[in-house]
């Protein structure tokens, strides 16, 4: 901290006084959190601030004021070049400042706060045929005022320019906690406007000899853009990142939403030959063009979730350009594409052509593009294709010379490179692979920096075309516009910021890129030994685990996927998977003193549900859920086992005493005596636990059938609900098979349940001992194993080929490809059946899907849907539903944040479609359902209750 520790407590509480005591935040922890963001920088800050309005904006600045401290705005905190760490109060407008003011589609306009997500305010402007034009593919989760901050732009910027050139007017606080609109005609903004035209004037000739020939630049202040006879101040506070003040309110430059659009993809045998072609593509007139190349291709179809949107790459291409169009119509479309062909061919282009037409081919190859940096980022190991020339930027006519030199450049330093992102605009992203845990990794790190930014000048290009400056490039800003430039920025700076109390460090006296002290790696990294029950070895160990998340915050998208329930609900950086991870991270590599053991750290992981979502839908495959089991063990080592966790841990042992005796277990559970008693031990009373069963299901099946094992189909593993609390699904399933003609064998399970709730709860001891059971007692024959519940098929395939003893790890692996649910095994085997005979019916119905978090990670909902679609007159729709939010005992231990979380779209949607049958296949998502007044089925009873009969040859 910059002050000493009377200083820093009087600031907390003038800042608490003045804002709330809930929204000040100056706990290690918090800090911590805060101390990175994208970049490769971590820095500690003095505080976090979470002001809920402009009032709460003003109050800050003032004790600021006071104080002498530094600030720091941050929104969304994916800035690439540690913009959004440093050493001050960080104001984080993420959390309150979401309002859009107002919207006017006759001047095509928008007002919004600076924590407003971009991606939803285009979607809140969609229903006007409306949009914001620039967009960074950090839009998902991108605060305007860090847009505004960094300048940001992205794949469509030669269409819709940079944000400086979409803003109408900015209100800004200034560093004496001043509230003004930078175009107000006021004596104070007058006198800054003279000073800064006088600066522009003064420096006319080298503004135009030193500023990069290509407008994909954010270097620097924008006296280029400044007319000294009206200065429009916009242009100085887009890109500044927070050093001249804070954004609190921004009227933006709205442009109509194409209305049709159209992909090419061309693949190129070479890099050079793809780069080479580039000016050519451009006479065209395309909206886009965009490349992605081997690497990144290859990062995409090693993670099962994004490879599915592949099927526009053919073969194996050293890049690939994508082309886009906008057009009226389809005839327009057509006319762009041929008028793009018949260039091709004339200047002799051979490759491979393609083209995505229908929304969903073009959402697949936007999805990749989107999703680069972090795919790129789920390298394994300690060397990373990280951010540090990414952003550079050259007039496209120079572009493949310019990476040529790069090529050069970087193989000369020992190493390889990723690289993708706008040729159209001369801006391409390159990530050279480099290790800064080692001596020569910092090497590469300085000696390609200092090359490329030499080839860059050389270029008449930028060192930063839309990432900005930050911790990272600010050091080369001499280099590139000459020393008085330099002084002049440093001028601006004073005007605005006298006491340098804005986001210090950023734009003029960033310091050196690769000081040790603000990086998040160096040489000197080390991590505590520590004895783990998963095997990590994939992951380069259970800290390699850990690092895999880069910081770009793709967890803190909001409405759309799974990831991350709680932080959907909650908002807080704590609670999304960066924060989990950020949080293990640290403690592992010393930053919090009681490591695995800190309280602190549980409490971050106790809200994590172990959805599994980051998994998949996080583009470096950062696995939470994993991390969260192996945590709570560690920290159980060091502070014991709650009893709860013994309680939810061993759910099939407490089914089992209770159903010796349903009934009366059942009234206990739901008398005031059972509900008191719970509370006693510690358990949640708020949810119901659910009802135990007249009879188990082994017992129905010892009744009906004892198919030998040896002579079978398929055989069914009985999951512990299925066993003790909802035996009529594993009837449904037998039925089906019956009218089938199939056989199924039942099975349950040598370690008495799959170790699911040990798992989540971290009892990974005891779930050890069951998976080694369960794998080395499985049957030997080739038939499959299925499943009804989805979350004991995840520890099947998942859990338990890295958590049985190595040597049981091939077996456990053979095991996982037998496994599968039982939709997926049905939709197989009714191919086999001539005809099927359903229950008639007397009108259409609607189904209603909401898939398992573990089903949609792990192995999809397509066959679900399949099935369910199967049966004749009904319409199957699957709920954008995220999360449920039982998941587990995590819906009875955290009843409110489970509540809002099914509150959000599960629950909502089914409100909407009362008439419909809505499936589930999670026990914990039916019980989210059910305790909230509604119904849902497993779709193996839906399925059941539609079939009839079947005739065979």
């Amino acid at each position: 901290m910059t002050k000493n520790s009377n200083g820093t407590l009087e600031l907390i509480a003038d800042l608490e006084k003045a804002i709330g005591a809930e929204q000040v935040k100056f706990d290690h922890m918090t800090r911590l959190l805060y101390s990175t963001d994208a970049s490769n920088y971590q820095i500690m800050p003095i505080g976090v601030t979470i002001p809920r309005d402009v009032d709460d904006i003003v109050a800050i600045h003032e004790v600021a004021n006071k104080h002498q401290t530094p600030l720091l705005p941050r929104g969304g905190g994916s800035s690439l070049a540690g913009q959004t760490v440093g050493q001050a109060v960080v104001m984080d407008f993420s959390r309150h400042l979401r309002r859009i003011r107002s919207i006017n589609a006759e001047t095509a306009s928008v007002m919004v706060e600076p924590g407003v997500v971009l991606g939803q305010l285009n979607q809140q402007l969609k229903g006007l045929n409306l949009m914001y034009g620039p967009d960074p593919a950090s839009a998902e989760r991108a605060t305007i005022g860090g847009c505004i901050g960094n300048n940001s732009t992205g794949s469509h910027s030669i269409l819709y320019g940079m944000t400086a050139d979409n803003i109408a007017r900015l209100e800004v606080v200034l560093a004496n906690g001043e509230r003004v609109w930078l175009d107000a005609n006021t004596e104070r903004l007058n006198a800054l406007r003279q000073k800064i035209g006088l600066l522009v004037q003064t420096h006319a000739d080298e503004i135009k000899a030193r500023y990069p020939k290509t407008f994909r630049t954010v270097a620097g202040y924008a006296l280029n853009k400044i007319d000294p006879g009206d200065v429009n101040l916009n242009w100085l506070f887009a890109g500044s990142e927070g050093t001249l003040g804070t954004i609190i309110g921004a009227e933006l430059k709205l442009v109509p939403t194409p209305k049709m659009k159209r992909l090419v993809t061309l693949h190129f045998d070479t890099l050079h030959e793809s780069l080479e072609i580039t000016p050519r593509l451009l006479e065209v007139n395309p909206s886009a063009v965009e490349l992605m190349d081997r690497f990144l291709i290859n990062k995409t179809r090693s993670n099962p979730d994004f490879a599915r949107y592949l099927s526009f790459v053919e073969g194996d291409p050293a890049a690939i350009q994508v082309v886009e169009f906008y057009g009226e119509d389809e005839k327009e479309l057509e006319s762009k594409v041929e008028t793009l062909l018949n260039l091709l061919k004339k200047i002799g282009y051979t490759g491979i052509t393609g083209q995505a037409i229908t929304p969903e081919q073009q959402s697949n190859i936007w999805k990749v593009r989107t999703a680069g940096l972090g795919l790129l980022m789920s390298e394994r190991g300690d060397a990373k294709p990280i951010a540090f020339i990414e952003d550079a930027a050259v007039p496209v006519a120079h572009l493949a010379e310019y990476i040529d030199d790069v090529e050069k450049i970087v193989h000369e330093a020992g190493t390889t490179f990723a690289i993708y992102a706008h040729a159209s605009a001369g801006c391409l992203h390159v990530r050279p692979l480099v290790n800064l845990k080692s001596e020569a990794g910092r090497r590469q790190y300085r000696s390609i920096a200092e090359a490329v930014a030499e080839k860059v000048i050389q270029y008449q290009g930028t060192t930063t075309g839309e990432h900005g400056e930050g911790l990272l490039r600010g050091e080369f800003s001499e280099q590139l516009f000459g020393k008085n430039l330099v002084d002049a920025f440093r001028e601006i700076k004073q005007i605005f910021d006298p006491d340098n109390l804005m986001n210090p460090g950023k734009v003029v006296d960033t310091g050196k890129m690769d000081d040790p002290k603000r990086l998040r790696f160096t040489p000197d990294y080390e991590v505590i030994p520590l004895k783990t029950r998963y095997d990590w070895s994939s992951d380069f160990g259970f800290s390699g685990a850990a690092e895999m998340c880069n910081g770009a915050g793709v967890c803190r998208k909001e409405g759309i996927g799974t990831m991350c329930p709680s932080f959907m609900a909650t908002l807080d950086e704590a609670h999304a998977t960066r924060g989990r991870a950020n949080a293990l991270r640290l403690a592992i590599s010393g930053h919090i003193p009681e490591k695995l053991g800190s309280k602190d750290v549980y409490g971050i992981y106790d809200l994590c549900l172990a959805c599994k979502a980051c998994k998949a839908e996080c583009p470096s495959s950062v696995d939470v859920a994993r991390m969260k089991s192996e945590f709570l063990a560690a920290h159980y080592d060091e502070r014991g086992i709650p009893f709860t966790a013994r309680i939810f841990g061993n759910v099939h042992r407490l089914n089992q005493t209770g159903s010796i005796f349903p009934a009366l277990s059942n009234f206990m559970l739901r008398s005031p005596i059972g509900k008191f008693g719970a509370k006693l031990f510690g358990i949640p009373s708020e949810r119901p636990l659910p009802l135990f069963a007249k009879k188990r299901f082994s017992r129905i099946t010892r009744a009906r059938r004892a198919s030998p094992l040896q002579d079978t189909d398929a055989t069914l593993i009985i999951d512990t609900f299925t066993e003790f609390n909802h035996p009529e699904i594993g009837e449904a399933m037998l039925k089906i098979a019956d009218v089938l003609g199939l056989k199924l064998s039942v099975m349950r399970l040598p370690g008495q349940c799959c170790g699911r709730p040990a798992i989540s709860k971290g009892l990974l001891d005891q779930a050890k001992a069951m998976t080694n059971s369960n794998i080395q007692n499985m049957p030997n024959d080739e038939s499959p194993f299925i499943f009804l519940e989805p979350s004991c098929l995840s520890a099947f395939i998942d859990d338990y080929p890295v958590l049985v003893d190595v040597d049981l790890q091939e077996r456990a692996a053979q095991i996982a490809k037998r496994c599968m649910s039982a939709e997926t095994w049905l939709i197989h085997q009714m191919q086999n059946a001539e005809s099927l005979q359903w229950n008639e019916k007397d009108q259409k119905r609607e189904i209603l899907l909401h898939g398992h978090c573990h089903q949609k990670a792990l192995w999809g909902t397509g066959e679900t849907l399949q099935l369910l679609k199967s049966i004749p007159d009904v319409s199957v729709k699957e709920i954008d539903s995220g999360c449920c939010g039982v998941a587990g005992s995590f819906g009875y231990e955290h009843y409110e944040l489970s509540l809002k979380i099914g509150n959000q779209r599960l629950l909502p949607a089914i409100r909407e479609n009362p008439g419909a049958i809505v499936a589930a296949p999670g026990t914990s998502c039916r019980a989210q359902i059910h305790d909230n007044g509604l119904k849902a089925q497993h779709p193996i009873e839906i399925f059941a209750d539609a079939i009839a009969s079947v005739s065979r040859n």
